[in-house]
């Protein structure tokens, strides 16, 4: 298993290098975007998860918000906190992330990748042995796009890759999320 932890580590880390070596490919639009100032973008979504525990699929939502200084560059980093719960018939779980999310624009879609870290809760809804929960430190990778459909509303489609370890069991739950995002753009110290 340590080694799968080094691999996707180190695709992360090849995918964020040649993100950030593309900042020279295009000048003008890296101009255009540095003036923009900043922009913070609360986002709320559906969440389809497959919690890696059980045989059921649980829905739930995940709610979150961007932080993004515009800078001279294709690659617009940003920072994201998130919060997904999602509870069924097998078991219960909650996660609170935060961390990096690199994201560039193509005609008016936003694709993205997320690198992010933090807590996973675990409810069960059938204990055994009065083992009615835990919690563990998890890291999830993912990606997906925003799509404007409003000057300031988007689309928001997202996927992310969990890794738990709790105790002796290694858990990977996959989340795929619909939802929409409101940009609240600043310049100057304003709101635009």
């Amino acid at each position: 298993m340590s080694n799968l932890r080094h691999c996707s580590i180190w695709n992360a880390a090849c995918l964020i290098g040649v993100l950030l070596a593309s900042t020279r490919i295009a000048p003008a639009q890296a101009a255009e975007t540095a003036q923009r100032g900043a922009e913070i973008t609360p986002f709320v979504q559906t969440t389809l998860l497959i919690p890696d525990y059980g045989p059921t699929h649980n829905i739930g939502y995940t709610v979150g918000v961007d932080y993004t200084h515009f800078i001279r560059s294709i690659v617009q980093p940003s920072l994201e906190l998130r919060m997904t719960s999602a509870s069924g018939a097998t078991v219960g779980e909650k996660s609170y992330v935060g961390g990096l999310k690199l994201q560039t624009s193509i005609h008016g879609i936003h694709p993205y990748f997320t690198v992010l870290g933090g807590e996973g809760v675990i409810t069960f809804t059938h204990p055994t042995n009065n083992y009615l929960s835990d919690n563990t430190f998890i890291y999830s990778l993912g990606g997906g796009a925003t799509i404007n459909i409003h000057s300031q509303l988007d689309l928001r489609l997202d996927f992310t890759h969990q890794q738990w370890d709790i105790d002796t069991q290694t858990l990977t739950p996959v989340t795929l999320g619909v939802g929409i995002a409101y940009r609240l753009p600043f310049h100057n110290g304003r709101v635009q």
